[in-house]
């Protein structure tokens, strides 16, 4: 399936969209709801104008959520929306999942493996590249301690001088002193899932004991 993890101490950023899609985003809380609410109507549009086969992710970017950002971003007398957006589409069949990302002036890109976004682009390089090498094939608990370990690389990397990557050890060291004051979100598009909706948010239950080592002093 598919796994979409943050670290955040505010509102939630992990959401449902349709069936087989997922939103997520950074930035202004009240930009986030907006645009959640809005390619969810999209969403919802579609399927009942068209059918649900018809809502696809490709769609829901190309001809939604991409030129409803770029509108903002472009007109003079209209506030762009503070936000960076991640979209994934799983595929029930396990041929091609998608990702996409969505910048605040509507532009957007494709990944097949995976995707992320973060408060600058050397930052969501650098998570994106570790991802991508990142086997598809790991058990939900190494792939959650997986993700978190590259979202504390992206988090360090916002601080970083002159292109500085940071190793793995002080990732490590970042993420036992810094999710104190954190909470861990995840969500899966769980392909094995009986139900028509795949998305399923995770509980702290159910992240506690893979992620435990990462929050011992």
């Amino acid at each position: 399936g598919v796994l979409l993890l943050t670290a955040t101490p505010g509102p939630r950023k992990r959401f449902e969209v349709y069936d087989e899609i997922a939103f997520a985003a950074v930035g202004h809380p009240a930009d986030i709801e907006k645009l959640r609410k809005a390619v969810i109507d999209i969403a919802h549009l579609d399927g009942f104008n068209l059918s649900a086969n018809d809502v696809t992710l490709q769609r829901l970017v190309s001809f939604g959520i991409g030129p409803l950002m770029k509108a903002a971003f472009d007109e003079l007398f209209r506030s762009p929306f503070v936000a960076r957006v991640l979209m994934a589409e799983l595929d029930p069949d396990g041929g091609g999942d998608a990702f996409f990302t969505i910048d605040a002036d509507g532009s957007f890109a494709q990944s097949g493996k995976a995707a992320a976004i973060s408060g600058n682009a050397e930052s969501a390089q650098a998570m994106t590249a570790q991802l991508q090498k990142t086997s598809p094939e790991l058990p939900l608990d190494q792939a959650l301690g997986r993700a978190l370990e590259v979202w504390g690389l992206g988090r360090l990397t916002l601080d970083a001088r002159d292109g500085e990557v940071p190793s793995a050890e002080a990732v490590r060291d970042f993420l036992k002193g810094g999710l104190q004051e954190l909470t861990v979100e995840a969500a899966v598009l769980d392909r094995d899932r009986a139900a028509k909706s795949k998305f399923r948010m995770l509980t702290s239950e159910q992240l506690a004991e893979p992620l435990a080592s990462y929050f011992e002093v």
